[in-house]
C-alpha cells in the first residue's frame, strides 16, 4: 500500500523573489493522471504564516484527490459473491418524484409545472457529468 511521503507541509514551500510557491513531486502510482511529474504554483503571498497555512490545506486536498484516483485504481474485493439480480432500484425516477411532488401541492399554475417538468428532464442527466475534486487552478510544469 502507499504510505504518505510528507511530516509537513512546509518541505512544500519554497520562495521566489519573495513570493511563496508550493512545489511537490506527484506520486509514481497517479503520475499518468499528470501531464508533468511535478506540481508548482503560486500561493500568492509573501507571508510566510500564511503559505504554510496554504500550503496545508493543498497538500490535504491533493492527498485526498491522490487517494481518490487509487481507490479507483483497485479492484472490489470479493467482487464476485455479491449478486447481480438482489440489486433492486425501487426509488422513483425524477420525473416520476416531480408529477409526486406537483400533486401533493396541488399546483395549477402552468408556467410553474410546465418549467418543473422541464427542469426534471434536463436535470437528470447534468448530474452524469459531475466533476470530483477539481484543482484546475494548479499549474503543472
Amino acid at each position: 500500500m502507499h504510505k504518505v511521503m510528507y511530516t509537513n507541509a512546509s518541505q512544500y514551500v519554497s520562495n521566489r523573489g519573495g513570493i511563496f510557491y508550493y512545489v511537490r513531486r506527484v506520486p509514481h502510482d497517479v503520475r499518468q493522471h499528470y501531464a508533468s511529474s511535478r506540481i508548482s504554483f503560486s500561493l500568492r503571498t509573501k507571508s510566510q504564516r500564511c503559505a504554510l497555512r496554504t500550503a496545508g490545506s493543498v497538500t490535504q486536498r491533493l492527498e485526498d484527490y491522490w487517494l481518490g484516483l487509487r481507490l479507483q485504481q483497485m479492484d472490489i474485493p470479493a467482487i464476485h459473491l455479491v449478486k447481480a439480480g438482489d440489486l433492486e432500484d425501487d426509488s422513483p425516477l425524477l420525473l416520476d418524484a416531480v408529477e409526486m411532488y406537483l400533486n401533493t401541492k396541488g399546483k395549477t399554475d402552468k408556467t410553474f409545472v410546465r418549467t418543473a417538468r422541464r427542469n426534471a428532464a434536463s436535470g437528470a442527466f447534468s448530474g452524469l457529468c459531475h466533476c470530483v475534486g477539481s484543482l484546475s487552478n494548479l499549474c503543472f510544469f
